[in-house]
């Protein structure tokens, strides 16, 4: 795993598909064939990712400035609990085991502070105060978003389709506005925020999401087509605002991609910007309309 990445000349598409195909395919696999093996890989990306982003938030954004230090082995390993927690012991689980990252991470920080005491006591306290709030935002942001997946799969008896028109819907919605917007954007959507991102790219977004979101809804959750629509709008929504919440972040760390573990993709935060803010929608939509 490597640190977060300058900006670099744009990525191969190549790669990208192939990366994202072999991606896919081990999704699938794992909710179709055993769907606890989801629990793993949902663990292994949280992981991952809460490495990517520590790491990323620890270098400073001005020279000679100080950057988010946030805890990167309890980040991880809670990062990784988190998702058996949620699954096997439900909501309960979810929340007592993030609130136990939270304050692993703290004791941790704390523990770090009084040992080097390299800084000024005033400069300490500050650091510290910025520090807690980076690491409950890193909790937040990503294994307790990420962990609503697992409420959605220990439904039953239809978890895993919950699951799969989730992550199916957010990819059509991703994939077809990026390959779009590659090919035919001209008019950029957010140019303060992401460049990249194109009306051309948004409008196939909206397309191929509803008829993700209403080809499985009818299908496979037993839903009406109106309910399908909901959810397209809601996942397209907040796939959206999820790209560019991560944009706006790596913009503001000064970095193009949180790493460079995924060829022609950057690193997992990379991927998993739209899944995290609509998993907890999905969460929601499963409650109010099933």
């Amino acid at each position: 795993m490597t640190d977060a990445q300058p900006a670099s000349q744009g990525r191969s598409l190549k790669s990208s598909v192939t990366v994202g195909l072999i991606l896919g395919a081990a999704f699938l696999v794992s909710i179709l064939i055993y769907k606890e093996l989801f629990i793993v890989l949902a663990a292994l990306a949280a992981g991952a990712g809460a490495w990517e982003l520590s790491t990323a938030l620890r270098a400073p954004k001005t020279a000679g400035g100080v950057g988010y230090y946030v805890p990167r082995v309890p980040s991880v390993v809670g990062s990784v609990l988190i998702m058996p927690a949620a699954y096997f012991w439900g909501p309960q689980g979810q929340w007592l085991t993030a609130l136990a990252i939270t304050g692993a991470l703290i004791v941790w920080r704390l523990v770090h502070i009084l040992w080097e005491r390299r800084e000024a006591p005033v400069q300490r306290i500050q650091h510290t105060l910025r520090d807690f709030a980076a690491s409950a935002f890193v909790v937040i942001y990503l294994p307790l978003t990420t962990s609503f997946t697992m409420l959605l799969l220990r439904r039953e008896p239809d978890g895993a389709w919950w699951v799969l028109t989730l992550v199916v819907t957010v990819a059509m919605i991703d994939t077809s506005g990026y390959l779009v917007g590659r090919k035919l954007g001209r008019h950029q959507m957010a140019p303060g925020v992401s460049p990249k991102k194109s009306l051309e790219g948004l409008a196939a977004s909206i397309i191929f999401g509803s008829i993700s979101a209403i080809t499985f809804t009818v299908t496979l959750l037993g839903g009406q087509w109106w309910i399908g629509l909901v959810i397209a709008a809601t996942l397209l929504l907040t796939a959206v605002f999820g790209d560019l919440a991560e944009s706006l972040i790596k913009r503001d760390l000064g970095v193009k991609d949180m790493s460079s573990l995924l060829p022609g993709h950057g690193g997992i935060m990379d991927r998993l910007d739209s899944i995290l803010p609509s998993a907890l929608a999905m969460y929601v939509i499963s409650a109010l309309f099933f």
